[in-house]
């Protein structure tokens, strides 16, 4: 099973953050569902995870967006655990704040007057994400001129992505860094040599930062096609990994593999805290449950049917 995390937050943090709740994790449920997944199932890096194998079944954790939590908050919990992780960044937006024009609206609107709902600002996001770059950009711009903050400044700046010696530390302490493209464009949204940039100068920009090949690729918002696919292995990536739920299996086309996005709501029971229950519904069940939608396997799965990153 491969789980994707983004954002992993202490309270103060999770109360102040423009990040959508569907991408953030409170520090302290993810200190429990590591060690959970740590003592149940068998927590693999990439390569381990893409050989088959028997007995428990394999997780594997990705962090997209490369934020600055991922080093720390979520590398100490890592290392207590001695969990492997692969964190996909994007080299043109390291070390920024507000790098994500996501975070950068929820500011926007939620300091707008009258206050603009969470769930209107989520709708607005989903939708905005179907624009062109260059629509979006200029609804976003028209944004900034109606609801820009007085002095240029947001509320709250610790919606920041890792430094370059961040990740060489991380590098360092044995989590594989991936590419996430250059600067977080959907390629399916842009022409093919835009994307095709992206997906070069994110390659190029961390191995030369680290000094090691980078084969890895999480596509931004899960958007993929045949051409993208395309693009990918052409430039020397043997892995790519989408949003779309769903098991990772001996027949998954590894430029498509299929994740489990994880968030706080996904894993918490009623009293708040980290729920084994709903972490085995939400992430596996459900993942289980879509393989059966779409390859009509049996009812009932059977372990040697699925690797355990799935």
């Amino acid at each position: 099973m491969v789980l994707t995390f983004h954002r992993v937050l202490d309270d103060a943090e999770s109360r102040l953050t423009c990040s959508l709740p569907g991408i953030v994790v409170r520090r302290r449920t993810f200190e429990s569902l590591a060690a959970y997944a740590a003592r149940q199932y068998e927590a693999v890096d990439f390569e381990q995870a893409a050989e088959a194998g028997a007995g428990k079944l394999r997780v594997m954790f990705t962090f997209d967006d490369g934020w600055k939590d991922n080093y720390t908050n979520a590398l100490p919990v890592m290392r207590n655990c001695g969990m492997p992780a692969t964190v996909f960044v994007c080299p043109g937006l390291i070390g920024r704040t507000l790098p994500f024009w996501p975070e950068a609206i929820a500011s926007l609107l939620g300091e707008a007057s009258p206050p603009v709902s969470g769930a209107e600002i989520e709708s607005l996001i989903e939708t905005l994400k179907t624009y062109s770059t260059e629509r979006r950009q200029q609804y976003i711009a028209r944004l900034c001129e109606l609801h820009a903050p007085a002095g240029g400044k947001h509320a709250y700046n610790g919606d920041r992505t890792v430094s370059w010696d961040e990740i060489r530390e991380m590098d360092a302490a044995g989590i594989r860094v991936g590419c996430h493209t250059h600067t977080h464009q959907i390629l399916t949204t842009v022409p093919p040599q835009t994307a095709r940039q992206e997906v070069r100068e994110s390659k190029r920009a961390i191995e030369a930062a680290l000094r090691r090949s980078c084969n890895l690729f999480a596509y931004p918002n899960g958007n993929t096609s045949a051409a993208t696919r395309q693009i990918l292995a052409e430039e020397g990536f043997t892995a790519a990994f989408t949003t779309e739920r769903g098991a990772w299996t001996s027949g998954s086309d590894p430029m498509a593999i299929p994740r489990v996005n994880v968030c706080e709501q996904s894993v918490v029971g009623l009293t708040g805290r980290f729920s084994p229950a709903m972490f085995q519904y939400n992430v596996f069940w459900k993942a289980w449950r879509a393989l059966r939608t779409e390859r009509r396997v049996p009812a009932k799965p059977r372990r040697e049917a699925v690797l355990s990153q799935a």
